[in-house]
């Protein structure tokens, strides 16, 4: 059954999201890109050296922009395709979960077997429905959260960052509670910045909390005391709050996996696939 499932391109399917689709990107390399940033950072920590001021930041979300999260979520769902209950429903798509590879899967269990196109008669939605419910239980956790690889060239450009004067400020929908231990180990465990000198990871304080109102939130209480020069992320639904509290800001969409919440435009906008430059 397995040869019959159509295999996508090599490189990690990435989501399609109206606003994608309905945004003018800057037309600006991703090297240039990262390089004016890392420009910024430096000219701007000098001046508040001579003259003093507040810290310059750089503001990083964690999944789906420093981390690729779908090693993640495939251990998950092939410790599901394991169980009796995923057998019994149905043997055919366990077949396929245990032969997938992470580059193949989408935000959601279900676009992953859509786009995978894996048949509705084979019971794929009674499936999927199971498959989250094993998996929201396990993927905001701290034991699974370090299945997660950093994305190419993010461990490099957080140093560069820090290396040019500034902090690396991890933003995160993570919540602390449940993945606080778990996420500081894995940027510690992959070489990141985490020195309070050097970063600073700011999660939720609760996983009931919106991750937009959360993150207006904490950058209001960031702008008190820094200055934020650029936001990589790559939920679309944040931009417009990032642009309300830092409107002069680098904003930086990172197009890999998304969720299709409704997103307001801003007013310019720039996009990066990696941290490479």
């Amino acid at each position: 059954m397995q040869k019959n499932f159509r295999k996508p391109d090599s490189q990690s399917i990435r989501s399609n999201h109206a606003w994608i689709a309905a945004t003018k990107f800057e037309p600006v390399e991703q090297h240039i890109v990262l390089q004016e940033i890392l420009t910024i950072v430096r000219r701007d920590s000098r001046k508040r050296i001579q003259h003093g001021g507040k810290p310059i930041k750089v503001v990083f979300d964690l999944d789906g922009t420093v981390f690729d999260v779908k090693p993640r979520t495939l251990r998950i769902l092939k410790e599901f395709a394991f169980t009796s209950q995923a057998q019994e429903i149905s043997k055919e798509i366990c077949d396929w979960a245990l032969g997938l590879r992470a580059y193949q899967l989408c935000y959601t269990l279900e676009e992953s077997a859509q786009m995978n196109n894996i048949p509705e008669h084979i019971r794929r939605k009674d499936f999927m429905k199971a498959a989250f419910e094993f998996w929201k239980t396990r993927f905001f956790s701290h034991e699974y959260v370090m299945m997660d690889h950093p994305v190419a060239g993010a461990v490099e450009y957080a140093h560069a960052v820090v290396n040019a004067g500034g902090e690396a400020v991890y933003l995160t929908g993570r919540d602390w509670p449940g993945m606080g231990k778990g996420t500081r180990s894995l940027l510690e465990h992959w070489g990141f910045p985490v020195a309070s000198h050097e970063a600073e990871l700011i999660m939720k304080p609760n996983a009931g909390m919106d991750d937009a109102e959360f993150k207006d939130t904490a950058l209001r209480d960031l702008r008190v005391h820094s200055e934020a020069v650029a936001f990589f992320d790559n939920e679309p639904s944040n931009f417009h709050v990032f642009e309300k509290n830092f409107p002069n800001a680098f904003m930086v969409f990172f197009h890999s996996n998304c969720s299709h919440r409704e997103a307001k435009p801003v007013k310019k906008i720039y996009q990066v696939n990696d941290f490479l430059w």
